[in-house]
């Protein structure tokens, strides 16, 4: 008897676009994994995706009745796209990737949406030895998270914060080795500094950007900016979600400073004081000050723009939310006591005209797409950027920073197909950088 293999089951117009006979034996390719199929062709319409049969099944690992991509490649046939998204830590005790749960949930069920499936691991998941990774899944319907092996995916989106400041070697090591083995976009833009100086060497971009250096930590420096400038924020260089930024503000013969972590203002007597207090409310030991751009009317707010590409590698604006900070805090993160409102509301209230406030949202989103177009000559692989921007009393559009893995929260606090939609995007940017 023959060897027997499992069958791929095609239209006819499906074996006519892939190059395919009936009853020839080739190779049909998951991620890093191929097997050897039967392909078996029928005198029917179908949808351009195949369905997982029982056979291909057990063979590839993948669910029954699963609907997915097929295109040519070479001399094989491959599915998916396969895409792994890698992540820092999973709570085994509570089944939860913590505050990623909703959004992983989102991305795996938006990928079945694009006919091709996903997985999240972390890095110490991935066994080299084998070249497989052990992956979380679920099934459509399914709450509790389930693993299994799963080849090394065509695309890899990348989620891992470092929440711990020690990080396992093997760790690091895993993380550079698939980037090298597997399309892995959003990986990190560089420090706060090197993105500044990236940015203000473009024209376009340069007068939209506060005075931003590094800080020197001497009281000579932090003159020169106050007095310039009233208040001045201090920033670690490589912080994210606002920790530990401190805003020092010139009060006649005192210096106001501030941080999340207090309620209240401190007020020093000196620059020397002020240093101090610099040093204590932050472990960083690299920092950036940057001018304090004057707004008008209180509390303080802020733009979060979130750009994506689509399954065509295009740049597009997702959305913008205006989030108005807590008046205890200096950063207006949801997670700090911010709020999310709408784009015109905030500037509405501002006394901004609705001709003046289009003008300004036309002006940002131009921006934020030559920003883009910048940061990615450096990082090719970027699919979405969340991008902070402040706009003055005059109305003037400033940019203060760039983050490649943002959050989405702020989105569904104002319109839910909106943040389903910037769930959506990074599985159709992945679905593009998989060929599919």
């Amino acid at each position: 008897m023959g060897k027997e293999y499992p069958e791929l089951c095609l239209s006819s117009h499906q074996a006519a676009r892939l190059g395919m006979e009936p009853g020839a034996v080739c190779r049909l390719a998951l991620g890093n994994k191929s097997i050897e199929i039967l392909v078996d062709v029928v005198e029917e319409d179908s949808e351009p995706y195949i369905t997982i049969t029982s056979d291909l099944s057990i063979a590839l690992g993948l669910p029954e009745g699963l609907k997915m991509n097929i295109r040519r490649d070479g001399d094989k046939l491959r599915i998916g796209p396969l895409v792994g998204i890698m992540t820092d830590l999973f709570n085994e005790q509570r089944n939860s990737f913590g505050t990623q749960e909703a959004f992983f949930r989102g991305l795996l069920k938006s990928m079945l949406l694009l006919h091709g499936w996903a997985y999240v691991f972390t890095p110490q998941d991935i066994n080299w030895q084998k070249n497989r990774i052990h992956g979380y899944y679920l099934l459509p319907g399914q709450r509790h998270w389930k693993r299994t092996w799963f080849p090394l995916p065509d695309v890899c989106y990348n989620r891992y914060f470092k929440h711990t400041p020690t990080v396992a070697p093997d760790s690091v090591t895993s993380r550079a080795r698939l980037q090298n083995r597997v399309k892995t976009f959003n990986i990190h833009i560089g420090s706060k500094m090197k993105v500044h100086k990236q940015l203000a060497q473009e024209s376009d971009i340069a007068p939209h950007l506060p005075d931003t250096r590094l800080f020197a930590a001497s009281v000579k420096q932090l003159n020169t900016m106050l007095n310039k400038y009233k208040a001045v924020y201090i920033k670690p260089v490589n912080g994210s979600q606002g920790t530990g930024i401190i805003k020092v503000s010139k009060r006649n013969k005192h210096y106001a400073v501030k941080t999340d972590a207090h309620h209240s203002e401190s007020l020093c007597t000196s620059l020397t004081e002020v240093l101090k207090a610099v040093r204590a409310a932050s472990s960083s030991r690299q920092f950036i000050i940057q001018q304090a751009i004057r707004v008008s009317g209180k509390p303080h707010f802020d733009f979060r723009l979130l750009i994506q590409k689509d399954r065509r590698n295009n740049w597009s604006v997702t959305g913008i939310v205006a989030r108005i900070g807590s008046s205890a805090k200096i950063t207006t993160n949801l997670h700090t006591g911010g709020q999310a409102v709408t784009f015109g509301h905030i500037l509405a209230s501002r006394g901004f005209s609705v001709q003046e406030i289009n003008s300004i949202q036309e002006e940002m989103e131009w921006l934020a797409l030559q920003i883009a177009k910048c940061l990615s000559k450096n990082t090719p692989l970027l699919g979405e950027l969340g991008l902070d921007f402040i706009v003055d009393h005059q109305g003037k559009v400033w940019f203060l920073e760039a983050n490649p893995k943002p959050a989405r929260a702020s989105f569904g606090r104002i319109d839910q197909d909106l943040r389903n939609l910037t769930i959506l995007r990074p599985m159709e940017y992945a679905c593009y950088l998989a060929g599919f």
